[in-house]
């Protein structure tokens, strides 16, 4: 079998969990990668055993035998290599979110269409198993018809450093960060209704106005450099009727804010652990799906991207998927920014 070559863009801390997938897959070689720190790409290819490194991204879309490349950049700086990877005549597997702005978004999606090319984005929550026991679930009409649904992460005290917390380089924070994957697996579970609205809330006091905890080991992150949300919540409707409320947090003073779920008119679910709630036999039954396999989301999404290339497509977790996951966050943020009225959402066409 072909080995298919790849090149990574962004030698940071996110590609070394892609390189542990491409490890994981059959037939996959990494042979370049590209980063505008200098050295860094150096280091990286030196630690990983890969020929090639570069300063220049551009340098390494010339090399003709890369077929593959994953953009591991920070999150505002997914667009651009990812519109000239394509262009290039490279797939490209781009880290989550696909972008922190829904124009850009829109871009990288349009430019995958018109260049033929595959662009999967890395949710590799989309391997869960229970995720997608619970799609099935309800393509299978077990629920009957969803009505409302809601999703939530929690982290108490876990706003990251670097990178994450800038808005040169992050655009934004939490929502975009780790509520990609809370959206995208209640969309992905309810095979992708349409947003029609969106009203919302975000914060950011905690990160910016928070002692250190003498006992706790200090905070990961500088409070004068946080210029992004720490919490974000948003009630979100669908065009067939059904809601959504959202809920993230890297900071809050709460434990949790609540799990995913779905009640439908015929029975509900929730997830984490994965148990259906449903009237049978004359009285309440819940219902868990028992023996769902382990999974490894980077070696799963990576070995799913290159069996799509292989097949010729389509891609695993195609940006027109993923595009609604932007529909919604460019809501939230709009919305929040005029005191939470709600306001319209859809693609920019």
């Amino acid at each position: 079998m072909k080995t298919i070559k790849v090149g990574v863009i962004g030698t940071g801390g996110i590609s070394n969990a892609h390189m542990g997938g491409y490890q994981k897959v059959k037939d996959v070689e990494v042979v370049a990668g590209a980063d505008i720190v200098p050295g860094r790409a150096k280091e990286w290819a030196q630690r990983h055993n890969v020929p090639h490194a570069f300063e220049d991204y551009r340098k390494l879309l010339l090399m003709d035998e890369i077929e593959l490349v994953s953009v591991c950049t920070y999150n505002r700086a997914h667009m651009q290599p990812t519109v000239d990877a394509l262009k290039a005549g490279k797939h490209v597997l781009v880290e989550k979110p696909m972008s922190d702005d829904l124009a850009e978004a829109y871009k990288m999606m349009r430019t995958a269409q018109e260049t033929g090319k595959l662009l999967m984005c890395a949710i590799h929550s989309r391997y869960n198993p229970a995720h997608r026991a619970a799609r099935h679930i309800i393509k299978e009409g077990a629920l009957g018809k969803i009505y409302y649904a809601e999703t939530a992460g929690t982290r108490r005290r876990g706003i990251p450093g670097g990178t994450f917390i800038g808005k040169e380089t992050a655009g934004r924070g939490a929502i975009v960060d780790i509520g990609v994957y809370a959206i995208d697996t209640a969309l992905f579970i309810m095979d992708f209704p349409k947003p029609a609205a969106v009203s919302a809330v975000m914060n950011d006091w905690i990160g910016k106005h928070s002692q250190p905890l003498p006992f706790a080991g200090g905070w990961k992150w500088d409070p004068e450099k946080l210029e992004v949300e720490e919490f974000g919540a948003a009630w979100v409707r669908f065009e067939d009727g059904r809601v959504m409320v959202f809920k993230i947090s890297w900071a809050v003073h709460l434990n949790s804010m609540g799990g995913t779920f779905f009640l439908g008119t015929e029975g509900g679910m929730q997830m984490s652990p994965l148990q259906v709630y449903k009237d049978m036999f004359g009285c309440m039954v819940d219902i868990t799906p028992k023996d769902l396999p382990e999974y490894d989301g980077f070696r799963d999404e990576i070995q799913a991207m290159v069996s799509a290339i292989r097949e010729g497509g389509p891609s695993p977790v195609p940006a027109e998927e993923v595009i609604w996951t932007n529909v919604i966050m460019d809501g939230i943020y709009r919305s929040a920014l005029e005191g939470g009225k709600e306001v319209p959402v859809g693609l920019p066409e």
